[in-house]
């Protein structure tokens, strides 16, 4: 009998089917489940996610997030884009600006295999039209503190190339003093950023431009971040090319710089290195900074018309920070230093004298003193001036607790030498000064500014100063100087007119000028002089000549700028018309005035004042050569000053 099989059983029934038949059949199912998912993705409205990222986003960062732009996403790759627009971050209560952070349009892509590791890479992030307001409140806090402590830790997050378009950073800092808008693209070609910057910077007008590494560089901080920028902050040029290790803290600096400005004062501002006041000033050098120490080498520059080489480092480890130098000047005019002695504003120009005075008046700044503790060693090959012929310098400068010390102190000059001794103590108010000073072998021709007195005079001129002073300006440190001054000086000579004019006598200053000038020997010539509140005052003022011999009496006042000195004159010649009055001289030291005394002719000293009876000056012995005097009372009087030397 025919089987009871029916014939129109299903295959698929069948449990004969093959193995490979099975695996058609799921790989069918598959791709219809991906058919289906990929008909759902792809008419998948993205937009719908807008809010929940966005309350995701505002809780993680306790302010609210907005997405106003459309959410776009392209997933058909290992490397599927997103991109959205209008993204923002909201400022705090009170804030200036409506947002924290303004995004025009965010894009990147996802790196799917990695994510299967656990780890985030996202690439060929595009940032467009980007607004970042940074501020602080009444108390000083920023706005850009956000989030909050998940208590997990968050997945691991790798960045690849970043590209920002047409940015703007802004941060407006009442603490700092600063409200400076950052303006960033990215290159098209590399990706380095090109920036500006423009505003204010610790209360000084800035305009920056430069270019720098890549965002992604900066980020990843495996490698110096390069920098070269160029502008100005207030009054100040500068240029940098370089690298940074850590930008934000100007950490790992390794850049050659350029500076220029109308005065280095406004650096003190800026940087909290104690510079005075000086004329206009271009500098140029490498810097190095780490952590906390700042050293600049190969430093070359100008300031005014005075050239600067040398090293200087700066280390702010301590308190007060610690500045240390070494600096030559081949050339040097002492003008361009005035700001050391307060002649000169923060802005670099020079301050005029008060009415009738020449002194500086104005304070020396000891607040800068106390910014630093200081050790720099100088050296000056060729000083220029205007005043006296110096012409070299070399000591040492160390500032410690707010006391300055400059020694030693090493001057060249009138062809002699100058050893001395400065010392500040700006710890009381006023501040304490001493200075202690010794001249050696000074051609009195080289002190003379006159062409024609440099004809005519010669002889070394030796002299010792010791001043003990208080103040917080030089005019009134001199003003309140309590001390000795002494000068000496034999074997010279001088334009014998020069003497004759003194003594007022008349025919002979006549034929002296009609003749072309002769010299006169100076036997002698001795000055010892004490100070008390800043009036000096003459225990011994005599100059001793083959034909004349000149006494003098009165007050040099430091105090009050005032001469009043009386000299009196016993020629040793006849003169047919010899008036022989005292000349004075009197008058301020910015308006000196010289002229005949107003006594009558009769009265003067009497010729048994002699110069045995001289007082010998403070310890001049060693500083004074002789010369030819040795016939002369000078001779003796030295002789004795060997034997009984000065004391202490």
């Amino acid at each position: 009998m025919p089987s009871s099989a029916s014939p129109s059983a299903s295959p698929s029934a069948s449990p004969s089917a093959s193995p490979s038949t099975r695996r058609q059949r799921r790989l069918r199912t598959a791709a219809a489940a991906l058919a289906v998912i990929g008909l759902g993705v792809a008419l998948f409205d993205w937009n719908l996610l807008r809010r929940p990222i966005e309350h995701i986003a505002s809780d993680r960062l306790e302010r609210t997030f907005r997405i106003t732009g459309p959410l776009s996403v392209r997933p058909w790759s290992l490397h599927p884009s997103f991109s959205a627009d209008g993204l923002s971050v909201a400022n705090v209560t009170g804030g200036k600006a409506p947002h924290l952070a303004a995004v025009g349009r965010l894009s990147f892509s996802v790196d799917l295999r990695a994510l299967l590791r656990g780890e985030w890479v996202l690439d060929g992030i595009e940032l467009d039209g980007a607004n970042i307001h940074l501020e602080e409140d009444a108390d000083g806090k920023g706005n850009w503190l956000l989030g909050k402590d998940s208590g997990g830790s968050a997945p691991a997050l790798r960045l690849g190339t970043i590209r920002i378009r047409d940015s703007v950073l802004s941060a407006r800092l009442p603490s700092r003093r600063t409200d400076v808008q950052l303006r960033v693209a990215s290159d098209d070609t590399g990706g380095a950023l090109r920036f500006t910057a423009t505003g204010r910077w610790q209360g000084e007008a800035l305009d920056i431009r430069g270019k720098a590494g890549s965002v992604e560089g900066y980020l990843d901080g495996a490698k110096p971040y390069p920098v070269d920028a160029s502008g100005n902050i207030g009054a100040t040029r500068f240029s940098v090319a370089g690298s940074a290790a850590n930008l934000p803290d100007l950490d790992g600096l390794d850049i050659r710089f350029t500076l220029a400005g109308p005065s280095l004062a406004p650096l003190y501002a800026l940087t909290g290195v104690p510079l005075p006041a000086t004329p206009p000033y271009r500098l140029a050098g490498h810097l190095v900074h780490s952590g906390q120490r700042w050293q600049f080498d190969d430093l070359d520059g100008l300031v005014g018309s005075s050239d600067l080489r040398g090293t200087f480092l700066v280390d702010r480890s301590t308190q007060p920070q610690r500045l240390e130098g070494r600096l030559r000047s081949r050339r040097l005019d002492l003008s361009d230093l005035s700001g050391f002695i307060g002649a000169r504003a923060p802005s670099g120009q020079e301050i005029a004298p008060r009415p009738g005075k020449v002194l500086p008046s104005r304070a020396l700044g000891f607040e800068k003193i106390a910014a630093a503790d200081v050790d720099i060693d100088f050296a000056i090959d060729d000083i220029r001036n205007t005043g006296l012929p110096l012409e070299a310098a070399e000591g040492h400068l160390r500032i410690d607790d707010r006391r300055v010390t400059l020694a030693p102190l090493r001057l060249g000059l009138a062809k002699g030498k100058v050893d001395g001794r400065l010392e500040l103590d700006a710890r009381s108010q006023p501040a304490k000064a001493m200075l202690d000073v010794r001249a050696t072998r000074l051609q009195l021709r080289e002190l003379m500014p006159g062409t024609e007195s440099r004809n005519f005079t010669s002889g070394l001129l030796g002299g010792q100063a010791k001043l003990a002073m208080r103040g917080q300006s030089v005019a009134e440190l001199l003003g309140s100087a309590d001390g000795e001054v002494a000068v000496a000086m034999t074997g010279g000579s001088t334009n014998r007119l020069l003497v004759r004019l003194a003594n007022l006598d008349v025919a002979n200053a006549l034929l002296t000028w009609l003749s072309g000038g002769q010299k006169e020997d100076i036997r002698c010539l001795v000055g010892d002089m004490t100070a008390s509140g800043g009036v000096l005052k003459p225990r011994t003022l005599v100059l001793d000549t083959t034909r004349s011999r000149v006494i003098g009496q009165g007050t040099i006042s430091l105090r009050d700028e005032q001469f009043d000195l009386h000299l009196r004159t016993e020629p040793k010649d006849g003169s047919l018309l010899a008036l022989r009055g005292p000349l004075y001289l009197g008058g301020s030291f910015a308006a000196p005035v010289v002229g005949p005394e107003p006594i009558p002719l009769g009265s003067r000293i009497a010729g048994a004042v002699a110069l045995g009876l001289i007082s010998p000056p403070l310890a001049l012995l060693a500083l004074i050569e002789t010369g030819g005097a040795e016939d002369t009372p000078c001779a003796a009087l030295l002789a004795k000053r060997r034997e009984t030397p000065a004391k202490p």
